[in-house]
């Protein structure tokens, strides 16, 4: 049986997601972010892991017309802090690091899956792990592994 907590928290992060992908998609559609067209394709607040999905568009790819490594690193950032930003709360959650590993090209009209999970999420510091898979074929394309920092801002504040 899933208990209250398990069902409140998987309701929050729905929204989370929600409210991400409306701030990428909708209120930054002429950066990064919005040119990137992420679309929510599942999350577990009891896992802790959040998975958007990107179609791989034309003016993402390298010169060999597969899906460019920037890119890639891109669509795991938007992920991984998503959902750092979740487990961070109030707090400013801006990345410390990302490190990314690249397994095998993904073609230009596939669409990329990208899962990330959290793997500790304490007071200061979020770990997580993040993985691509082509939805075409379903193989692995990229690994990754990021480091975020809670930085409490009323705290900032008050510093000044």
């Amino acid at each position: 049986m899933i208990s209250e907590d398990m069902k409140r928290g998987q309701e929050l992060l729905e929204a989370h997601a929600e409210r991400t992908l409306k701030e990428n998609n909708v209120n930054q559609k002429d950066r990064i972010n919005g040119m990137m067209k992420s679309e929510k394709a599942g999350c577990s607040y009891a896992h802790k892991t959040l998975t958007f999905a990107f179609p791989v568009q034309k003016w993402q790819a390298n010169r060999a017309g597969t899906l460019h490594g920037g890119i890639i690193c891109t669509a795991f950032d938007l992920t991984i802090s998503a959902l750092a930003r979740f487990f961070a709360g109030e707090n400013f959650a801006p990345t410390v690091s990302l490190d990314v590993k690249y397994v095998r090209p993904v073609k230009v009209g596939d669409k990329m899956l990208v899962t990330a999970k959290a793997t500790a999420t304490g007071r200061r510091i979020t770990q997580l792990t993040c993985e691509a898979y082509s939805q075409e074929s379903g193989k692995l394309v990229a690994t990754g592994a990021s480091v975020f920092m809670n930085v409490d801002t009323m705290k900032e504040k008050n510093k000044k």
